[in-house]
């Protein structure tokens, strides 16, 4: 929500309506399925990238070039020709914050419902576009309509094309590098940690990085 109420604050989006999709009760079935399309989606990824790659690669080449190839990969999965360097460079910097969030707290489940969350508030709860996405429901909470320029609007891949998410996520990376400090040391088998905010496992007890 900071990052859309920053754009709005900016002069990037305009109110249009509250709550339209209570004018339409049909599209309230629609909105329920997204909710768990979104949910499997995002849990899927994140187990896949911040998960299982993200722990392969650190047991055998440690954690910063596990966050670096990991993060890349999931660049070239979002790849769109029609995107422009900002949307690229957030998709790249969202995957290395999602990476600080689950070496911190050593599991995946907190940056799974941000991830789910945050797709499904911008395509349902507001009506934006999402990775490009359209879903073509009516807001459930409030329409936004972009009227800004696109480096501010995120243009057609919606608020995650916006210079805003940059500055945003760089932020979030920022924080969750200081809050790991003093946590967290390189040792040649991958990552060693005193217990994180959200439990460990076995696996990175031992050293072998993050695991689900």
């Amino acid at each position: 929500m900071a990052i859309v109420g920053g754009i709005w604050i900016a002069g990037g989006f305009h109110m249009a309506a509250f709550g339209p999709a209570f004018y339409l009760p049909i599209s309230l079935g629609s909105i329920a399925i997204l909710l768990v399309c979104f949910a499997l989606q995002s849990s899927m990824e994140e187990l896949l990238f911040r998960g299982w790659m993200l722990s392969a690669i650190t047991a055998k080449f440690g954690v910063v070039l596990a966050v670096v190839l990991s993060s890349l990969v999931f660049n070239l999965l979002l790849f769109d020709s029609r995107a422009n360097w900002i949307f690229v460079t957030n998709v790249f910097l969202f995957a290395v914050f999602a990476c600080c969030w689950v070496i911190r707290t050593g599991n995946v489940w907190g940056v799974m419902g941000w991830h789910g969350g945050w797709n499904w508030l911008l395509a349902v709860g507001l009506e934006l576009r999402v990775t490009a996405l359209d879903t073509h429901v009516p807001a459930l909470l409030v329409k936004l309509t972009p009227v800004g320029p696109d480096y501010l609007t995120g243009g057609i891949q919606g608020p995650e094309g916006s210079i805003v998410c940059t500055l945003a996520l760089t932020c979030g990376i920022a924080y969750h590098l200081a809050r790991a400090r003093g946590k967290w040391r390189y040792c040649p088998s991958g990552l060693e940690t005193s217990v994180p905010a959200g439990g460990v496992n076995s696996n990175m007890e031992a050293g072998t990085g993050p695991c689900v």
